[in-house]
């Protein structure tokens, strides 16, 4: 089974109650590995693959991640190196990804019971390859936030 990953708190105090819609976004998620879909819980740290996916388990959605599989290259051959900023080359395949889920209700039931903001995310793997190294360690960004927009 794979680890699940929870934030630290995340103040939400700064965020307009009056919102239309909200967004969790993930930065900097590694897709060189296995594939799974991740599903994302507010609040919900005990979070697991059998947790319900409901608003009232803290459930806001999913993302998914179709990986690569592992690198079956030469030494080097998946490692990303930096770039120019206005190069114009299309990225390396293995570039981090940025994943979004929207979560607005999830969010406002969140907001409405108070107090800080923790986003557990649990992996469910769906694909393996003799290459993807230990599958409890799929789940890997960088920065989780939350967009809210009137």
């Amino acid at each position: 089974m794979a680890k699940a990953v929870t934030s630290g708190p995340i103040d939400v105090g700064a965020l307009d109650v009056n919102f239309s819609r909200a967004d969790v976004e993930f930065f900097g998620v590694d897709h060189s590995g296995v594939s799974f879909a991740a599903r994302v819980f507010l609040n919900n740290p005990a979070a697991t693959e059998s947790t319900a996916q409901v608003v009232d388990e803290g459930y806001a959605g999913t993302f998914h991640v179709f990986g690569h599989g592992g690198c079956f290259g030469d030494v080097g051959h998946c490692d990303v190196h930096p770039r120019r900023l206005y190069d114009p080359r299309p990225a390396h395949p293995l570039t981090p990804a940025r994943k979004k889920v929207i979560a607005t209700d999830a969010l406002q039931r969140a907001m409405a019971r108070g107090g800080e903001l923790t986003v557990t995310v649990v992996p469910i793997i769906t694909g393996l390859t003799v290459k993807t190294g230990r599958p409890e360690d799929v789940l890997k960004f960088d920065s989780v936030r939350i967009v809210t927009y009137r």
